[in-house]
């Protein structure tokens, strides 16, 4: 073993350029197998987080009835929801259509009524405010806008696109400190004042919405102890399905409870589609890793008939032969990926410093421990089996013609 060991790595040694080469290209390959991947899961995790953070949080109740309808005795639901532990918070909402009026112009949204100081803890709607601020719990006078609702002025959008190449149109460009006028799907009007301007990227509900206090909601619409949603905060999106049972246990009348997941049903159906472009990927990527390492070692047993004509002629055996061979492809999959593993990773800890800004957000490329434990797996085992024919077929040379090849 000590004498295949030592004649394998000699003669990866003499040829530096070509070990090299092939390094390299299955260290690219193991970066194909993880990087991408990895692209794709922080992607589909800032598509999550979006709606997560802005419309449905980690688990949300709604009516069991048809629309229109609302959860009663809010409070004390709200009151039980807070004591399971293991709860970050609970946000109350009040949800209605609304039309909007400002300077002979008007447009339907969804007005939300929320209580401020419940949901920072749950939703990021705050931080989505560029202008102005967003309202605190006694702005019963004030209205925060979606910027699709507010639009834009005419000198802003001079030479500007949004969206799908169409400038915002909205309200014509409300601005912060401006009165709007909104009637309630009950009828009533009333004058707000603007106290600010909240845009999203992706799938966020935000820029397309508006906001009042829950108290306001409540006064004008008669909702009082009532809610359309109430959004619960956990610290952990993956144990949503085991709180959702602890939920269901408190018996909550009239109550639908909703993971995330069961809330958007198109996130699954989008989660499913980039798992098939993984596996796609990975299978090309093991092909790459096969058809790289099997052509070298095939071209590399090639050139050195003689040598192995010379090895069989003092006493070698054909398998001891196969295993220098074997023993190269290996090394050239280990090396490969000791490699492709650093600038993988290195890669990661710089996007996880420096996000990649999309259209859903920012997104952090995330490789989970068990992808980049398979992609090591699949590289060697991709390299003994590429490895293996090529070997197997340079230990079977005959003696005498191989001493007879001129390198």
């Amino acid at each position: 073993m000590r004498t295949i060991l030592f004649l394998a790595f000699r003669d990866m040694v003499r040829d530096k350029k070509i070990v090299t080469l092939v390094v390299f290209l299955l260290a690219f390959s193991y970066i194909n197998l993880t990087f991408f991947p990895a692209f794709l899961n922080g992607l589909s995790d800032t598509f999550q987080n979006s709606v997560i953070d802005t419309g449905t949080s980690h688990i949300i109740i709604q009516p069991e009835s048809e629309s229109g309808s609302y959860l009663n005795f809010e409070s004390s639901t709200r009151k039980k929801i807070d004591l399971i532990p293991g709860v970050v918070g609970a946000s109350s909402h009040i949800s209605s259509g609304a039309t909007i009026y400002f300077k002979g112009r008007q447009i339907s949204a969804l007005l939300t009524g929320l209580v401020p100081s419940d949901d920072y803890s749950v939703t990021t709607i705050h931080s989505s405010v560029t202008k102005g601020e967003f309202l605190s719990d006694s702005d019963d006078n004030y209205i925060v806008l979606g910027n699709f609702i507010a639009g834009q002025k005419i000198e802003d959008t001079i030479g500007k696109d949004s969206g799908f190449g169409q400038v915002i149109d909205g309200l014509g460009g409300v601005d912060v400190g401006e009165k709007v006028t909104v009637k309630f799907s009950n009828s009533v009007e009333k004058e707000y004042r603007v106290k600010g301007i909240a845009e999203s990227t992706g799938f966020s509900y935000v820029a397309q919405s508006v906001y009042i206090t829950k108290k306001e909601a409540d006064s004008i619409l008669g909702t009082n102890d009532k809610a359309s949603s109430i959004l619960v905060k956990l610290n952990n999106k993956e144990d949503a399905d085991r709180y959702k049972k602890l939920i269901l246990e408190l018996g909550i009348p009239n109550a639908k409870v909703l993971t995330w997941e069961e809330a958007t049903t198109f996130t699954k159906n989008i989660n499913q589609t980039f798992s098939i472009v993984i596996l796609v990927t990975t299978i090309v990527g093991v092909i790459i890793v096969m058809s790289t390492i099997g052509i070298v070692i095939f071209i590399n047993t090639s050139r050195k008939k003689r040598i192995i004509g010379v090895l069989k002629a003092i006493g070698m055996q054909q398998s001891q032969i196969k295993m220098i061979y074997l023993f190269e492809s290996v090394l050239f999959g280990i090396i490969g990926t000791l490699i492709g593993i650093i600038i993988v990773y290195a890669s990661i800890f710089y996007f996880a410093a420096n996000p990649i800004s999309v259209g859903l957000g920012y997104l952090q490329p995330i490789l989970p421990v068990q992808t980049a434990i398979s992609a090591v797996i699949i590289m060697i085992m991709a390299a003994v089996i590429a490895g293996y024919l090529p070997a197997r077929m340079a230990s079977k040379q005959d003696i005498l013609e191989n001493i007879k090849t001129v390198e």
